[in-house]
């Protein structure tokens, strides 16, 4: 680059910095100094220059951080968690003086009969709005209580509670004000990935589109769409394989098939749950039977009569016999489908 060419550029440079109140003196640089720098610019303080003029820093430009803000969320004397390890060691407290023993049976393990499926609200506590204690509910939660074919985060859970744990129960509990559910009602793109996600509950809508399209308040069809959610949910959770084969297996060998599904919605100006039923006639139940059962109790049967010949894992202690032997062929089987009647 000429020297006139940077002389020109260093003028232009002053020129537009001349129209900027305050700062200007951080850019200031002469020709012969461009020069020794071929032609690049000095480096400069943007902050020190904004702040000298008590203006916020430039955006979009990458600022030197003091020690304090490098570590600042991870310091250990941040006080906005103080009131949570008070709190903490408050429930210890309270916990030890009522029951010696509570943190000694917590450390031996989990045996939950129930795997609740609720959303991630803030106001739809688990363990709170059913009065259970530690260790008897396995709990996943996520925005509006989604049941996902292909979320491995859900499917994971599903696993571990119906064939380690063996739940007998699997709750799947919508609420009223669901900021998932009122999302949804909106036609705007929420960006993603959550508007992926809420568009699970716009099929919903499709499925009872007559149904909710004729509820004239929007209120109301809001909270009709959160319990056919939670309903459609339900419907999810029994079309997951691992679910059936833990229902043909249970009905072979006790009459009785579980983990049974329910569903059900917390209202947060009461407090109370409503149950929902989750088939609305034998029409619907035979259809669902046509379409999603995977597997026939009578051939299950003839697999599982010598157990020794069923597959097992290693390094646990109990016999996974709900999961299906391998060959056994998918075919509709008679085993009854869940009903939030069920108890």
């Amino acid at each position: 680059m000429h020297l006139t060419s940077v002389a020109k550029g260093a003028a232009l440079l002053a020129g537009l910095m001349a129209c900027m109140p305050e700062g200007a003196d951080a850019f200031a640089a002469s020709p012969a100094s461009l020069a020794r720098l071929g032609g690049r610019a000095p480096a400069v303080n943007f902050a020190s220059a904004a702040q000298k003029g008590g203006r916020a820093p430039l955006t979009g430009l990458k600022m030197s951080l003091s020690k304090d803000d490098k570590l600042g969320p991870f310091l250990e004397s941040e006080k906005n968690l103080d009131h949570v390890f008070r709190n903490n060691k408050m429930w210890v407290v309270e916990q030890t003086r009522n029951d010696p023993d509570f943190f000694l049976r917590m450390s031996t393990g989990q045996s939950p009969k129930f795997l609740w499926i609720g959303c991630s609200d803030a106001r739809v506590p688990a363990n709170e709005i059913v009065g259970c204690g530690p260790g008897e509910l396995f709990v996943h939660r996520n925005i509006a209580n989604l049941v996902v074919n292909n979320d491995n985060s859900i499917q994971s859970v599903f696993q571990y509670a119906v064939e380690y744990l063996q739940v007998e129960h699997i709750i799947v509990c919508g609420h009223y004000q669901c900021g998932g559910v009122a999302a949804s009602l909106n036609n705007a793109d929420l960006a993603s990935p959550l508007e992926e996600w809420v568009c699970n509950i716009r099929d919903v809508y499709r499925l009872h589109k007559e149904e909710l399209d004729a509820i004239k308040s929007p209120e109301q069809r809001k909270r009709r769409l959160v319990e056919l959610n939670a309903r459609e949910q339900a419907v999810n959770v029994y079309k997951a394989a691992v679910v059936q084969r833990r229902r043909v297996y249970t009905h072979m060998k006790t009459g009785l098939a579980q983990p049974k599904v329910h569903a059900v919605v917390f209202d947060p100006k009461t407090g109370n749950l409503k149950r929902i039923n989750t088939f609305e006639g034998d029409e619907q139940i035979d259809e669902l039977h046509e379409v999603y059962d995977l597997y026939d109790a009578q051939t299950a049967a003839e697999f599982w009569e010598n157990e020794e010949e069923y597959p097992k894992r290693e390094n646990t202690p109990r016999k996974l016999f709900n999961r299906m032997p391998t060959g056994l062929s998918a075919a509709k089987q008679s085993v009854s489908l869940p009903s939030s009647d069920d108890e």
